[in-house]
């Protein structure tokens, strides 16, 4: 019994130090995180969209990657319903952190929370896609009418590989118009690429 307790003990004393450190490094909860170093403010945000974006296509690609590895091309429950809400998540914390600008000629004095540059309704629009394209692959697969003289529905045939590649079209598109049309980001300049279009009322 003692030498369980003194187990215990000296668990706890290495615990104690862990934690305080750990406290040290990330901040007591409710504290502010430290400000991103001098100069890389802007830097800070782009990763920022940069790692919500990622996170969009994650478990898009996992949903997909699950659903060609399934014979019938369904995911299973548990996995269609964690993904999907996390697709959903993902989304919101990428538009959260997309900047909101007001559209080119909007009226002096309009809020920019209220006024949308076109590249924004553009991610909005391949958001709303995504999400929908992603409900579909996800949805449990239907059942096909009683054959004739039964009382057993039968299982509808497998479905065709459009939902998965829609999700893989939609999630493009949002990476493209995320890319695009984001005044935060800058444009990509790296030799051999070709010359990329602007989107209506992108300044980046």
């Amino acid at each position: 019994m003692r030498s369980a307790q003194t187990r215990v003990a000296r668990l706890a004393a290495l615990a104690v130090p862990a934690a305080l450190g750990l406290t040290l490094l990330t901040g007591a909860p409710g504290m502010a995180g430290p400000a991103a170093a001098p100069g890389l403010d802007t830097a800070a945000q782009q990763a920022g969209v940069l790692g919500a974006l990622a996170g969009v296509t994650q478990p898009a690609t996992e949903l997909v990657a699950l659903a060609a590895k399934a014979p019938d091309g369904k995911v299973p429950e548990a996995d269609a319903t964690r993904l999907r809400s996390a697709v959903g998540a993902a989304i919101d914390k990428l538009q959260a952190a997309l900047p909101v600008t007001p559209p080119v000629g909007a009226p002096a004095g309009v809020p920019a929370a209220r006024a949308q540059a076109a590249p924004t309704d553009l991610v909005a629009t391949a958001a709303a896609n995504l999400r929908k394209s992603v409900d579909e692959l996800a949805a449990p697969p239907a059942a096909a009418p009683p054959a004739l003289g039964t009382t057993a529905p039968v299982q509808a045939p497998a479905p065709a590989a459009a939902p998965a590649e829609q999700v893989v079209k939609d999630t493009v598109n949002l990476v493209a118009a995320t890319v695009l049309g984001n005044p935060a980001l800058p444009a990509p300049d790296l030799a051999g690429l070709p010359a990329l279009p602007a989107l209506p009322g992108a300044t980046g």
